[in-house]
């Protein structure tokens, strides 16, 4: 799915987090707030976002990450600066990087830092081991970003064969691309749930969707399937 959609993704029980499926930018912000929440409730110290950005090590992960994932890949970083606190003076470096911005502009929604998933995770990590691992949990072991990116990719391949329906003129293609869509969340008793790892978006329900709209292109595509009424008929038995 080439167009970035903004996800806010369940952590825990009741926390979230704002971050692009295709992009990977995700908000650190949010991951502070979180991390500083569970170590409140452990008795420790809240960290600052300036106490993270600070330290050699972040930043030596950062230009490790940019380096592979970022669009500034091949480039040369210079040795970055520090105070008299042996501490990095990062506000003069941070546009040089793709994979970590600070937005401080724009709609309140859009402000604070965003930074590649890889980011996200390593500031779970410095902050609270209970974030670390529910990051691990619902980003790395269920894969929700890849399966939303495909999910998305297989609707549009459906779409492009609605086309080949004989009775498509019957109908408005946008009614097809509706019902189909409202069809696979009543199979999965998805339709009044909210965020992208809840009931409606947990990798699970992404992947069994993803699976089921290649299925649907298939049959239409060779012809199996030739109209809306068998299309719906299909879809029932699903």
């Amino acid at each position: 799915m080439k167009t970035n959609q903004m996800m806010t993704v369940k952590i825990g029980h009741e926390h979230t987090v704002q971050i692009g499926h295709l992009t990977k930018m995700g908000n650190l912000n949010d991951i502070l707030k979180i991390g500083n929440l569970y170590r409140k409730e452990k008795g420790l110290k809240e960290i600052t976002l300036e106490e993270y950005l600070r330290r050699s090590e972040t930043w030596e992960f950062i230009i490790e990450v940019e380096q592979k994932y970022g669009k500034t890949a091949n480039r040369d970083f210079p040795s970055l600066e520090k105070d008299e606190k042996n501490r990095i003076v990062y506000g003069q470096y941070m546009n040089q990087f793709s994979v970590i911005k600070s937005q401080k502009g724009g709609k309140p929604e859009n402000r604070g830092v965003w930074a590649n998933l890889q980011i996200m995770l390593d500031l779970a990590i410095y902050l609270s081991a209970t974030l670390r691992l529910e990051m691990i949990y619902i980003f790395i072991n269920h894969k929700l970003l890849e399966w939303r990116d495909l999910g998305g990719d297989n609707f549009k391949e459906f779409n492009r064969v609605v086309d080949m329906l004989l009775d498509l003129n019957s109908y408005s293609k946008v009614d097809v691309y509706q019902y189909v869509a409202i069809e696979l969340r009543k199979k999965q008793n998805i339709l009044d749930t909210k965020g992208y790892n809840e009931k409606d978006h947990n990798s699970k329900i992404q992947e069994t969707r993803a699976k089921w709209l290649e299925h649907l292109t298939f049959v239409v595509r060779v012809g199996l399937v030739k109209s809306f009424y068998e299309l719906i008929e299909l879809i029932k038995k699903l």
